[in-house]
């Protein structure tokens, strides 16, 4: 998981990537940065845009920043990933939550 430096908050593989561009395009990037940028090419599977659209989505379903920033990183196409993800929250989600988050990945998947 990516943490945006100026402002502390977990970021998506995709929002890392978007962030990587713009700097590719204002200079060379460093040997860390140009391995975060083809890994992040690699296995970003939406827009920066569309991930933080879904991680809102997620967040709203009472699903932790973090949690939320590891399903739109995994994009599980199952309830057991989703509920693998969730686990790692210090509460435990209402009855329901990892069927409702899934339906919002699906929804989101291949946009």
């Amino acid at each position: 998981m990516q943490h945006d430096e100026k402002s502390g908050k977990a970021i998506s593989i995709p929002e890392a990537l978007e962030i990587l561009e713009t700097r590719k395009k204002d200079g060379e990037l460093g040997y860390e940065q140009q391995l975060s940028y083809e890994h992040a090419k690699k296995f970003a599977q939406l827009s920066a845009d569309k991930a933080n659209k879904l991680r809102e989505e997620l967040e709203g379903l009472g699903i932790s920043a973090k949690s939320s920033v590891s399903l739109v990183n995994a994009m599980p196409t199952d309830v057991v990933q989703v509920k693998q993800v969730l686990a790692a929250e210090k509460t435990t989600p209402p009855d329901g939550t990892a069927e409702k988050a899934l339906v919002i990945i699906e929804k989101n998947r291949g946009k």
